[in-house]
């Protein structure tokens, strides 16, 4: 019996041991993989998070798969390590520490910790409980969870489906180019300029910002506010094609529209963006950019919404531009990106339809960047010294574009998708710190611009309003000045975020929209 007894204890032990190890290296992994998402993504909402989940991870830049390895899996596996190194000493060796209160002595039992369950389960619940902490602040997980369990009317009552409403073209119609720069926001101005920096990092995009139309929240160059569900680089080209962010609500919401074949089978259907709205006008649609754009199901929807022709790495690599195994970064830098957009624009201009010609450069994409060739150490950030080469080249790119003979009747859209993800691109260069408040506005230039604007300074808005403004630039006409849940900034019509303030009308839209559900996200 004793026998029997002494090896029934030894096999408990041993399984809760490896039992109690496996969560150590589990809650060591999740501490260091918050840190860097943090460092790699900032502030991140649970809408991104979920979205991400439903998207396969092809197409993403390699660097983050090692990142990850080096900056959580190794140093996560290293501390276990130790870990279990002074698990084993310590079976053999007790670590304690004395302490005296009120003259009475007590011994506190340091190392082995006590094996019981109560103290295994007590450690793991503190030690989760931080990890959600740090994780909810950061990601706004409770926030999210409360806002499903309440639906709002919002979307319904102020969404406008522009196949409802009149929306006419003028005799002439203009081409369109469309730049959608990564992470461009004023932030990386300096304060006379409306940014946060102590130095101004993107000059010439200032120039262009003062040189032509760019709607602003002061009379300084500031941007649009990114709304809920907007904030990364698929929902910003949505939110900025079809005036509606992107909202799945829980992990699998997308099983009814992504198929096994890895393609949305039906993306938004029941969205109508600028794209179809070109189409039907007899635009060829085109879309360039030096990742794959496959990545977060952006072909799906630009193919699905415009009947787009899309142009990436893959076709790069297909048409012989660069080697097959070519790759860094996302892809292809931007200076071969916009040398390709040249070559694509000069054949598009012969075509006997107008164009709508749009390009997603990537260099600047959270991580670091991507430091090419062309870029300069001004900075010992060399983050600043990506944006500064990137600032560049988008300006050189439209003294280009302002040679050739089709720029005549071309209007030139600039805009950043969302604000950077870099957590930690102002540190040294500002007193400021990193958020995700509504104090960072998204970059935006219209160049060429058919019409005026009644007002461009001291606006409240988002970029969902640059989806009709985009038109309205083109010389289009448009019913009640409103697409989306965007308005056309071009007119004296109030937007939403006028009309309901940034607080109350995001507290809306994080909350569950039925209407969104059954009407924009799912086929009926």
């Amino acid at each position: 019996m004793i026998k029997v007894k002494s090896k029934t204890n030894s096999r408990f032990r041993l399984i809760k041991t490896i039992i109690m190890q496996i969560l150590i290296f589990v809650l060591i992994l999740l501490t260091f993989s918050i840190i860097w998402c943090t460092k790699n993504f900032g502030y991140i909402g649970m809408e991104e998070i979920i979205f991400t989940l439903n998207m396969p991870l092809k197409g993403a830049a390699i660097n983050y798969f090692h990142s990850y390895c080096v900056q959580a899996i190794l140093p996560a596996s290293v501390i276990w390590a130790i870990e279990l190194v002074l698990w084993n000493r310590g079976s053999k060796k007790t670590y304690s520490l004395q302490v005296e209160i009120k003259s009475k002595k007590y011994c506190v039992k340091l190392y082995p910790v006590n094996e019981s369950l109560l103290t295994a389960v007590f450690m793991v619940i503190v030690w989760l409980f931080g990890i959600f902490a740090v994780a909810d602040y950061n990601f706004q997980i409770s926030s999210y969870i409360k806002n499903q369990m309440e639906a709002s009317k919002f979307i319904e009552e102020n969404y406008i489906n522009p196949f409802d409403i009149n929306i006419t073209f003028p005799d002439r119609k203009p081409n369109i180019i469309c730049i959608y720069m990564e992470s461009a926001e004023t932030t990386f101005q300096d304060r006379e300029n409306g940014g946060m920096m102590d130095i101004n990092v993107i000059p010439e995009m200032t120039l262009l910002a003062k040189e032509n139309i760019s709607f602003s929240q002061s009379e300084l160059v500031e941007g649009a506010a990114v709304a809920p569900a907007c904030g990364w680089t698929t929902a910003a080209l949505v939110a900025q094609t079809a005036g509606i962010p992107i909202k799945l609500y829980t992990y699998g919401d997308s099983s009814a529209l992504y198929n096994s074949l890895g393609a949305y089978s039906s993306f938004l259907p029941g969205v109508v963006s600028i794209g179809e709205i070109l189409e039907r006008e007899g635009y060829h649609n085109y879309f360039m950019a030096g990742s794959s754009f496959g990545f977060g199901g952006k072909t799906d929807y630009f193919v699905q919404h415009g009947n787009y022709t899309i142009w990436d790495l893959d076709s790069a690599k297909e048409e012989g531009k660069i080697p097959k195994d070519y790759n860094v970064y996302w892809g292809f830098e931007d200076k071969k990106l916009y040398e390709f957009a040249k070559e694509k624009l000069v054949l598009l201009a012969e075509e006997d339809k107008p164009f709508n010609f749009s390009m997603l450069t990537v260099d600047t994409h959270a991580g670091g960047g991507y430091k090419c060739e062309l870029c300069s150490s001004v900075y010992d950030n060399d983050y600043l010294n990506v944006w500064a080469c990137a600032s560049s080249q988008v300006y050189h790119f439209v003294e280009w574009i302002k040679q050739q003979d089709f720029y005549e009747n071309t209007v030139v859209y600039i805009a950043g998708d969302h604000c950077s993800m870099q957590a930690d691109f102002l540190d040294g260069y500002s007193v400021d710190k990193f958020d995700g408040n509504t104090n960072r506005k998204v970059y935006n230039v219209f160049i060429n611009s058919r019409i005026e604007p009644h007002r461009k300074e001291n606006r409240r808005f988002t970029t969902m309003d640059l989806c009709p403004t985009i038109l309205a630039a083109m010389g289009v006409g448009i019913e009640g000045d409103q697409i989306g849940l965007g308005t056309n900034l071009f007119s004296d019509k109030s937007t939403l975020a006028e009309v309901y303030g940034y607080e109350s009308m995001f507290s809306e839209m994080r909350m569950k929209s039925n209407f969104y559900d059954n009407e924009i996200l799912y086929e009926n």
